[in-house]
C-alpha cells in the first residue's frame, strides 16, 4: 500500500493564514483551498474526480484510503448481497479528504469517508458528518467496548472505528546487526546511535515533534510552546543521520540495506515484514502514538440507507478480517481476530499491548494557535533554517 496514514501538513484550507511563532519567529503558510470545481487537482498532478451530488440509491460513492476503497472482494460481496454498485475514490492525507468535504458544503457526492480518530473530532466540530443510525447497524456489538469509548467521538455517535494503527520503528535486521551490533527497542536508539544510522522520519510534523516530546518525558499533544521547542532541539540533534522526511518513500531502500531504520505506520511496516523476513517492526519500549481509522458518513450524503448497509457490512467479522489482511492493520471488531492470517496475528506489533497503550499516547486536535508553532518549528526542521 503506497500511501501515507495521517499527515497534519497539507495545503489544503479554505484560505491563506500566515502567523508568525512567538517562540519561532518564522512565518508559517497554510496555502489557499484548490477544491473549486473549474480547478479541481489532486496532489498527484491528475485532474480531481467529481461525483455526482444527486444520485440512484443502488450507487454508493465511497472516499477513502486507497485498502479500503480498492479491496475488490470486499466491494464485490457487497454489490452480491445488497444489489448495491460501490464507486470509490482514493484520498492520502485525512487533509484533502476535509478540505473537499468542507468545500463542497455538504454537497461531495459522497456517503461514506475514512477519517482517522483525530479528524473525526475536526469534521464533528466542524458539522461536517452526519449521526449514525444505530438502528440500521446490529452488527455494532461486534466492535469491541473499549474502542466505542475513545475520546474523538464517545459512544460512537457519527464514526465506528474499524482499524487500529500504530507508529513504529520498521528496521532492516542485516544492516542494523552488522554496523551496530544490537537492534533496536526504544526511540531513544536513533540518539545513542546517531552517528551510525541512516534513517528516515514520517513526513508528519504532530508524528515527529510528539515522538521527540515523548522521548523528553511529555505528551504528544503538549500546548507548552517551551517544552515544544525543546523537542524541536532535540530533533535538530538527529539531522545528521536523518536520510529524508517521508511517509512513503522508505521501504525499496530500506529493504536493500540504504536505509538501516526508518519511523513508520504499521499497515506499511507490516506489510513489508510480511514480504520480507529481513524486516521488523516493532513498537517502542517507552511508548508510542496510537490510532484508529473509522468509517462515517459526511452531512449531505445522498445514499444514507446504503452507507449504513455498507458500515453494517464491514463490520462483520469475517469482512473485517479480509480487511485486516489486506492493509496489515489490527481490527476493531473482537471477532475477527481469530480469523486474520496466521503470519499477521504472528506479528507483536500488530495490536499493541495494555501495557503500551498505557504508556502510550492518540494525537489530538490542537487549537490553531498551538498548531502554528508546530508548524513553524517543523518548518525550520524541514528545511534546514535553524
Amino acid at each position: 500500500m503506497s500511501i501515507s496514514r495521517r499527515k497534519f501538513i497539507r495545503q489544503f484550507i479554505k484560505q491563506s493564514v500566515y502567523a508568525t511563532s512567538a517562540l519561532a519567529g518564522v512565518s508559517t503558510l497554510a496555502a489557499c483551498g484548490i477544491f473549486e470545481k473549474d480547478t479541481q487537482t489532486a496532489e498527484s498532478g491528475k485532474e480531481e474526480v467529481v461525483r455526482p451530488v444527486t444520485q440512484d440509491k443502488q450507487t454508493l460513492y465511497i472516499y477513502g484510503w486507497a485498502t479500503y476503497v480498492n479491496n475488490q472482494e470486499v466491494l464485490d460481496g457487497f454489490t452480491k448481497e445488497t444489489g448495491i454498485k460501490v464507486v470509490g475514490d482514493t484520498y492520502d492525507s485525512n487533509e484533502v479528504m476535509f478540505s473537499k468535504l468542507e468545500a463542497s458544503g455538504g454537497r461531495s457526492g459522497y456517503s461514506i469517508i475514512y477519517p482517522s480518530d483525530y479528524m473525526v473530532t475536526q469534521m464533528r466540530d466542524r458539522k461536517l458528518l452526519a449521526p449514525l443510525n444505530k438502528k440500521l447497524l446490529p452488527n455494532l456489538h461486534n466492535i469491541a467496548d473499549d474502542y466505542l469509548g475513545l475520546p474523538h467521538d464517545r459512544g460512537a455517535v457519527f464514526s465506528i472505528p474499524v482499524s487500529l494503527g500504530t507508529t513504529g520503528i520498521a528496521y532492516n535486521v542485516k544492516a542494523v546487526n552488522s554496523i551496530i551490533g544490537e537492534e533496536p527497542t526504544d526511540w531513544s536508539y536513533l540518539w545513542e546511535h546517531k552517528s551510525k544510522l541512516r534513517i528516515t522520519l514520517v513526513n508528519d510534523p504532530r508524528e515527529v515533534m510528539g515522538m521527540a516530546l515523548h522521548t523528553l518525558g511529555n505528551s504528544y499533544n503538549s500546548k507548552d510552546p517551551v517544552k515544544i521547542e525543546q523537542a524541536f532541539q532535540k530533533l535538530r540533534e538527529l539531522m545528521p543521520a536523518i536520510a529524508n522526511f517521508t511517509t512513503d518513500a522508505w521501504r525499496d531502500p530500506l529493504a536493500s540495506g540504504d536505509l538501516m531504520m526508518c519511523m513508520a505506520f504499521s499497515g506499511d511496516a507490516i506489510s513489508l515484514a510480511r514480504q520480507d523476513p529481513n524486516i521488523k517492526y516493532i513498537l517502542p519500549n517507552s511508548g508510542t502514538s496510537i490510532w484508529t481509522d473509522t468509517l462515517a458518513i459526511p452531512r449531505g450524503a445522498s445514499n444514507i440507507t446504503g452507507a449504513h448497509a455498507w458500515i453494517n457490512y464491514v463490520m462483520r467479522p469475517e469482512i473485517a478480517a479480509k480487511i485486516s489482511d489486506a492493509n496489515s492493520f489490527g481490527t476493531t471488531n473482537k471477532l475477527a481476530k481469530s480469523m486474520i492470517p496466521d503470519d499477521l496475528k504472528a506479528i507483536k506489533a500488530l495490536e499493541p499491548s495494555e501495557s503500551m497503550l498505557a504508556k502510550s499516547d492518540r494525537i489530538t486536535k490542537l487549537d490553531d494557535k498551538v498548531s502554528q508553532i508546530y508548524d513553524g518549528f517543523w518548518t525550520r526542521l524541514t528545511t534546514g533554517l535553524g
